[in-house]
């Protein structure tokens, strides 16, 4: 690894960063990713739909801009619960009625654990990324 010079006299190096930092992605790639990773679960169920959505919502608290996370932490379960009970609503319950209810329960039950889990993984990328920006002015 290359290494650059550190401070004059003090015989450190310090490690150059390779490559350059990825760049945010775009408001509308975010929502469009959060919203994609459901509907693609749907199609397989259970597990698969579960770590679809964790890993959409980490990669959108990942790579959208620090001051984006206060809307990526919502957006994640409601692009959620919004696939889950969508689906239900028009495969189960096209006609209404009380069958329309129940289409909507059901949705719930399914997205339940899938926006638990995501909105934790985000919650917790949001809280690495606050502290390691807090802890770098700190030592500036």
């Amino acid at each position: 690894m290359p290494h650059t010079p550190g401070t004059p006299g003090s015989g450190h190096r310090s490690p150059t960063r390779r490559g350059r930092p990825k760049r945010p992605l775009p408001a509308a790639q975010v929502v469009a990713m959060l919203v994609l990773a459901p509907t693609i679960g749907l199609f397989f169920g259970g597990a698969l739909f579960v770590l679809l959505c964790t890993a959409a919502a980490t990669v959108a608290a990942v790579r959208v801009r620090p001051d984006g996370l206060w809307w990526v932490l919502p957006a994640v379960p409601l692009a959620i619960w919004t696939v889950s009970v969508g689906r239900r609503l028009l495969l189960d319950a096209p006609d209404g009625g009380a069958k329309q209810a129940v289409a909507v329960a059901h949705g719930m039950i399914d997205a339940f654990p899938a926006m638990v889990l995501a909105l934790a993984a985000a919650a917790l990328v949001a809280v690495v990324r606050r502290s390691a920006a807090r802890g770098r002015s700190v030592r500036a």
